[in-house]
């Protein structure tokens, strides 16, 4: 593997269309408020602002046995927050080449009450404060000539390294606990990465190693490549490689092969306009055990459709997901509502992607610019009940509709209101058998 990526990237590079030197950048407008230093060169300086304010209610959480669950302890309500003060610049050198660097704080803080997670039962209120990112790098600007703009990106530091849509890799730390805000999570970089990205024309990959940033004694180093072709905006193909190292026996030799893609058929091939916006999307997984242990596997398979001519522009995507019972998650987080936290009640505090199927049917529409709307519906099956020690592979069934309010570009207000439904298989692995209900306001700032 140590061979492969490097080749499959140079080779990559050397098959990609010679891109057209880019026109020069527009001059900043320097309509960032925090930003205090500009050059026409491109060079900056500014600080930089996060907010994240959320407040939690919850009925009959963990199916009404909450105090079984977490030993004696009851969810209500309760309030997380993060505050991310930071540093950002960029100093732009000849062929427009650039030194960029970042640092930021997180001031997270779990206060009200228990979280439903229960990570915070035997502290009460936590608050934390540490260092989130802290990284610097250099792109190449137009030093490699027909390459392209900025064909290779080199970073090193505590930073995150996702891939596609964070179906395995998307965030290396861990919140809660003593690290508090469990559901905003404030600490998602890794202890330490180094990225090389390159990218020319349709083609795209990276080569990567990073140190996860654990909060218990127990860590995972990985290394290895990705690749990515995009056809226009209408398909993309891509894969990564990975090869892990753990202090955890079932993580350690690990070895990674992922394969994911995306495509609208008909946009492609231009058929019927009609069903130009139908997209296809997918991932599999298969992670290679050595010592005797089984492999684990994990994929899923999306169809989606807008009606982008009709009133609120709505959209429907089915997606059915599938972890087998020796599938690892690994670095997984979200990207986007249902991805890949999967309902925001069983996917953020029951369970993991690891023995778990799932159906997600998903309506998104926007009445208003400012205004999007989701409604979702999932179905939850044990992948292998009697890996959990129950007989019945019927988990769950939950709703969960989401406003989103986008009120300027720097603020936005989030409305949730969840329902999960236990089936047999969650009543007899967790003793309740009453409907899981959850609302939550978040209000979310960025500079």
């Amino acid at each position: 593997m140590r061979l492969i990526c490097p080749i499959v990237l140079f080779v990559s590079a050397l098959l990609a269309p010679h891109a057209a030197l880019p026109a020069a950048e527009e001059t900043d407008d320097g309509a960032n408020p925090l930003r205090f230093y500009h050059h026409a060169d491109g060079s900056f300086l500014q600080a930089t602002f996060g907010l994240d304010l959320a407040f939690f209610s919850q009925g009959n959480a963990w199916y009404g046995n909450d105090r079984g669950v977490l030993k004696g302890h009851t969810v209500g309500s309760w309030w997380e927050s993060l505050i991310h003060p930071g540093l950002e610049g960029s100093y732009v050198l000849p062929n427009t080449q650039t030194l960029y660097a970042r640092i930021d704080a997180t001031l997270a803080n779990t206060f009200g009450g228990i979280d439903a997670g229960g990570t915070n039962s035997r502290m009460g209120d936590v608050s934390w404060l540490g260092i989130d990112n802290v990284y610097a790098g250099w792109r190449s600007g137009t030093l490699f000539g027909k390459l392209g703009q900025d064909f290779l990106d080199l970073s090193f530091g505590r930073q995150i390294y996702a891939t596609g849509t964070g179906f395995l890799f998307a965030s290396e730390g861990v919140a809660g606990f003593q690290r508090a805000a469990y559901y905003l999570g404030g600490r998602k970089s890794a202890s330490y990465a180094a990225i090389a990205r390159i990218k020319s024309g349709a083609w795209s990959g990276d080569l990567f190693y990073f140190k996860d940033n654990a909060i218990g004694p127990d860590s995972t180093w990985a290394g290895g490549c990705t690749v990515e072709y995009a056809v226009a905006d209408t398909a993309t193909l891509g894969g990564s490689l990975a090869a892990i190292a753990s202090d955890l026996p079932d993580r350690d030799g690990m070895r990674v092969f992922d394969l994911r893609g995306s495509i609208k058929p008909f946009a492609l091939g231009k058929g019927p306009k009609a069903l130009q916006p139908l997209t296809l999307a997918g991932e599999f997984v298969l992670e290679g055990r050595d010592r005797g242990m089984a492999a684990g596997f994990g994929w899923y398979a999306a169809i989606s459709y807008q009606w982008s001519d009709l009133p609120w522009q709505p959209e429907l995507t089915y997606r059915y997901a599938s972890f087998d019972q020796h599938y690892d998650p690994l670095f997984y987080h979200f990207t986007d509502w249902g991805s890949w936290f999967q309902g925001e009640i069983v996917g953020e505090y029951d369970r993991i992607n690891t023995n778990l199927d799932s159906h997600m049917l998903r309506l998104k529409v926007q009445p208003t610019e400012p205004l999007t709307l989701n409604l979702f519906y999932y179905r939850f099956n044990l992948h292998d009940p009697a890996f959990s020690g129950v007989r019945d592979s019927r988990y769950a069934d939950e709703w969960n509709l989401i406003a989103d309010w986008t009120v300027n570009r720097h603020l936005t207000v989030s409305l949730l209101g969840a329902l999960a439904i236990p089936g047999s298989g969650a009543t007899a692995l967790l003793g309740g058998d009453a409907n899981w209900t959850a609302t939550m306001v978040m209000v979310t700032v960025r500079y």
